[in-house]
């Protein structure tokens, strides 16, 4: 039963998290930095932060790192490691931040915002031919929600942002001589001459002896390794196998039915319809037809044009009703019409279509469901039994190949397997076990030869364990084997390394490039037009080329790596235009107005955060999402 109410409500928060994650308004992409070390101190509660007057607590910020984490497919311990979970939490505390701000300078929304702003939310998540009202109505069913509740978060997301433009609108434009100048060195095209020296074409080179060879392969040896490989055992334990050896009997299912009878109490209910209009005087003329006989749908359509605005029959609860019209709505009769009501959506029209009087649900309609929750709660008891069962198994040292003759699980033989999750074959192992793939490759690698790891839960509801029956430690290919390898690198390296030391003499002594290529025998090829945003250079040109030939002294000679070898090149001309392109222009004004609307953002941040105080408590952090040590 526990097992069970902890899976549906992380579920639940997956999926709340989710669809306000298509309603919230964040800006997002700014990462509260750790501003002047401020991120340290004390907290020994369980709240994760204090930002001024508010806390985040664990429970809620975990909730959050689990709804993200779950659409990525990574844990909460790797997040942790790579510095994720901290970008979360900052994101936390910069909106926490903000929204106190907010409040301190009075800012506010009014009803007729919200309502035009949740209207442009609504928009693109409405399907092909869904009206919006449709879209709204589950929207607030799916989160559990009144409309009163998504108004404030609406309301609250609408004044940060409001704040965050404030802070940023004081740089509207960037410097113009700033912007000029930048557009024009990005304009900037230069001309160069450069002659190839291939690598392959140096002479000089003798056969290394064995000694030399024997130094090499000591510092390329990890490119001739064997990855440590490992061969496990899968053991799992399938509700679905239980499932046929568990009887609920009819006495049980009453017995929890006349313990729990509470539990089964429908409170009262209204089927109604209504409308949502941002206009008083179209309201009031809604209201007229209505009274003149028409029905809400018709009356909507005649005012506005169309029934955007309208919300078709939906029963509702008492809590779950904005407080604007929740005592008058549960205080009518059927048939009764109230409005038009102000909302902080808008001018609300309601329509008593029936009324659910409050009940007790009798034995008969939730036996059924009683005897399925009770089969469930037995399924996850016996899994957990036979985990227990199985683990003791394991570390008795007994052998796990015949465990499926003493324990009622299944077990799956994996291949040899890197800590990468992938077989002698190049393919992934654990692909057949999808979410789970990753935690049963790493379980693999956290165990010793003969170990088992505990029980967990998998995405699919069964329960695993990795066994892990064999080890094959790293190996590498014997100096022999790979000897004539070892030759061809060796030489290759070595005609490299002289290649360039080579050039490195020739620009010592200045020259001109044509008489460098002539004693050669080569020739001098030329290049224009090379831009710093130059793009998909054919061979032998490097991006490499492009860094060091704007950073060169026009007409000196300088070393450049290429594809094949290495080139003596040479700046024979720069152009700088007079004016610069109309795309440098559009770039550099936005690339400049971002990095200053950036830095003030960042700056008034700083000062928030030094106003208001902001404290983390790294030491909880670091117990929840840190690594365990066993």
């Amino acid at each position: 039963m526990v097992m069970t109410a902890l899976r549906n409500g992380a579920s639940g928060g997956i999926l709340k998290f989710f669809l306000m994650g298509l309603l919230v308004m964040a800006t997002g992409g700014l990462v509260f930095m750790d501003m002047g070390g401020f991120f340290r101190g004390g907290i020994t509660s369980t709240d994760v932060a204090t930002v001024g007057k508010q806390t985040i607590s664990i429970t809620d910020f975990d909730r959050t790192v689990r709804g993200r984490l779950s659409r990525l497919g990574m844990t909460p311990q790797q997040a942790y490691e790579l510095g994720y979970t901290k970008e979360l939490l900052d994101n936390e505390i910069r909106t926490s931040l903000m929204l106190q701000k907010a409040a301190d300078e009075g800012v506010r929304i009014s009803h007729e915002q919200v309502a035009e702003n949740i209207g442009k939310i609504l928009a693109p998540m409405a399907a092909p031919g869904q009206k919006k009202s449709e879209v709204l109505q589950q929207l607030l069913l799916n989160q559990g929600m009144s409309e009163q509740q998504l108004a404030n978060s609406i309301r609250s997301e609408m004044a940060v942002n409001l704040l965050d433009n404030a802070v940023q609108s004081g740089f509207i434009e960037a410097s113009k001589a700033l912007v000029y100048d930048m557009a024009r060195y990005a304009d900037e095209t230069r001309d160069i001459e450069y002659v190839l020296f291939k690598n392959a074409d140096y002479k000089g080179i003798v056969t290394p002896d064995d000694a030399a060879l024997k130094t090499f392969y000591e510092s390329v040896k990890e490119a001739y390794a064997t990855p440590e490989l490992r061969k496990s055992v899968i053991v799992l334990i399938d509700a679905e196998a239980l499932k046929n050896s568990i009887a609920i009997s009819d006495e049980e299912i009453r017995e929890v039915y006349d313990d729990n009878v509470d539990q089964y109490k429908v409170e009262e209910m209204r089927n109604i319809e209504q409308a949502i209009i941002s206009d008083k005087d179209k309201a009031d003329a809604i209201i007229e037809k209505i009274e003149a006989g028409e029905t809400l749908e018709a009356a909507v359509k005649a005012v506005t044009g169309n029934i955007t605005d309208y919300l078709p029959t939906a029963a509702v609860k008492k809590g779950a009703v904005i407080e604007a019209i929740r005592e008058d709505l549960f205080a009518a009769k059927k048939g009764a019409l109230i409005g038009p009501v102000e909302t902080p959506l808008g001018y609300q029209i309601v329509k008593v279509k029936a009324i659910s009087p409050a009940k007790t649900l009798s034995y008969e309609d939730v036996k059924n469901n009683i005897q399925a929750e009770l089969l469930e709660a037995r399924i996850l008891d016996a899994q957990y039994a036979t985990a227990d069962a199985v683990e003791d198994y394991l570390a008795s040292g007994q052998d796990v190949g015949a465990i499926t003759e003493s324990l009622d699980v299944k077990t799956q033989m994996m291949p040899l397997t890197s800590m990468y999750g992938i077989n002698e074959d190049g393919q992934p192992t654990f692909d057949a076990f999808g979410a789970d793939a990753q935690n049963l490759s790493q379980s693999l690698f956290e165990l010793n030869e003969g170990e088992a790891s505990s029980m967990f839960e998998m995405e699919d509801g069964r329960l695993a364990a990795v066994y892990v029956s064999e080890i094959q430690p790293k190996a590498y290919k014997a100096y022999e084997d790979v000897k004539d390898e070892l030759e061809k690198r060796w030489i290759q390296d070595q005609k490299r390394l002289e290649n360039k030391a080579q050039l490195e003499a020739m620009i010592k002594d200045g020259g001109d490039l044509k008489a460098i290529a002539g004693k050669a025998s080569l020739s001098v090829e030329n290049y224009s037009k090379l831009k710093r945003n130059t793009e998909n250079l054919e061979a032998p040109l490097t991006p490499q080329l492009i860094d060091a030939v704007f950073a060169a002294k026009p007409n000196t000679n300088i070393i450049v790596d290429m594809t094949e070898g290495a080139a003596i090149v040479k700046v024979t001309a720069t152009q700088m235009p007079k004016e610069p392109s109309e795309d440098a222009l559009k770039i550099s004004k936005s690339a400049l107005l971002q990095s200053q609307q950036s830095e003030a953002y960042q700056l008034y941040l700083n000062l928030l955060n030094q106003d208001y105080g902001v404290r983390v408590n790294d030491k909880l952090l670091d117990s929840v999402y840190g690594a365990v040590v066993e």
